[in-house]
């Protein structure tokens, strides 16, 4: 099982500041800058790079990763790498993968080069989006946590059919605003230094995946007794909705409902996909994904469009669930229940073979319209 997303407790709307044009900066756009699990982004990946073959896009992208990575299936799963990389007091941020969780899809990036890539962009994604009550220093504001962490998932509240930077648990470094200014540095090749450009490609193979993982953008919110709420419509603070960041906090025997909807189905798995069966199952991911509608306005705006899209597909991930408390002390999680599990698992597992085509669509059809 894949190691679990971390989703850090919001203090507020929008808790967490960062402009796209910081973001940039951090990329290193300036003057002379665990979402589906590893297996999920492979093959999200691996589809986007067989819809590119042989296209502008699919050279640039072979050029611009470089020898090592080189393809989509290779580069999706470096960002939920990147979480292996720890900060030590005073400034040093080192990359120390836990045995317990290590993925071979990181071996890739665990080179002398490819290591201190990812200890570069943690130390510079790490505190330049400050608490709105900033630490008093460095040291603390590294143990709050790091800044990048945040970049994978956006929490709107599931009452909603839409987007929006209004709603709580957006920010503009959300998954939105991280993949927004992401496609804002390629676009701007050969302005862009080549490091800024190598990072953003990285983050858009990774983010475009999360993006269509229904709890990486719906939540749900409920009130003390469990019930789902709408906290942008509860006036009183004292009454306000608690927060289930994206499903971590709903636990599912010894897990959680975000990692169950992280974990993709066996048969969707790379290493299952070479059998007669798993040729058609492939074949049948790519029809679905070069059949997707084409993404309306100008591409800056798409990420947006798919959060919409995400929101509304993730209302059909929580209906037959009831949420109690674990009556463990201090403990804020939820014990999920289902109404019919069985009938839960296969809506779950047809509802993410379709996102993970879709995914895999859209990241192609993204990359062309940036290198036509």
């Amino acid at each position: 099982m894949s190691r679990l997303p971390l989703h850090p407790a919001a203090s507020g709307r929008h808790a967490w500041r960062c402009s796209g044009i910081a973001l940039l900066l951090c990329l290193g756009l300036h003057a002379p800058a665990w979402a589906w699990g590893h297996a999920g982004h492979q093959l999200i990946g691996s589809l986007a790079d067989e819809l590119l073959t042989g296209s502008t896009a699919a050279r640039r992208v072979t050029a611009l990763l470089g020898p090592g990575v080189g393809n989509l299936k290779t580069a999706a799963p470096w960002l939920d790498c990147v979480r292996d990389v720890a900060f030590h007091a005073p400034s040093t941020y080192l990359y120390e993968p836990d045995a317990k969780f290590h993925s071979p899809a990181c071996v890739p990036f665990e080179g002398p080069v490819q290591k201190k890539r990812m200890e570069d962009f943690a130390r510079r994604h790490w505190h330049q989006c400050p608490l709105e009550a900033p630490a008093a220093n460095g040291v603390a504001a590294a143990a709050a946590g790091p800044c990048h962490r945040a970049y994978h998932f956006t929490d709107v509240a599931v009452q909603h059919s839409d987007y929006s930077l209004q709603y709580l648990g957006t920010s503009r470094h959300d998954i939105v605003g991280t993949l927004t200014a992401a496609i804002g540095v390629l676009r701007q090749v050969p302005a862009a230094p080549l490091k800024a450009r190598q990072e953003a490609l990285l983050l858009i193979a990774h983010l475009v995946g999360d993006l269509h993982q229904p709890l990486h953008v719906g939540a749900v919110y409920l009130d003390a007794s469990g019930q789902p709420q709408d906290p942008d419509t509860t006036p009183a603070p004292t009454t306000a909705p608690l927060e289930t960041r994206g499903g971590n906090k709903l636990e599912v025997g010894n897990s959680n409902l975000h990692a169950m909807w992280d974990e993709i189905p066996s048969a969707l798995k790379l290493g299952n996909l070479g059998t007669a069966p798993g040729i058609k199952r492939r074949a049948a991911l790519l029809q679905a994904a070069s059949a997707l509608p084409a993404t309306a306005g100008p591409v800056g705006g798409w990420p947006a469009t798919w959060a919409t899209d995400t929101v509304m597909t993730s209302h059909q991930a929580f209906p037959g669930l009831r949420f109690a408390r674990t009556g463990a002390q201090h403990s804020d999680d939820w014990v999920v229940s289902f109404d019919n599990a069985s009938a839960y698992a296969s809506a779950e597992q047809t509802l993410q073979s379709q996102q993970l085509s879709k995914a895999a669509g859209r990241l192609a059809r993204l990359l062309q319209a940036i290198w036509p």
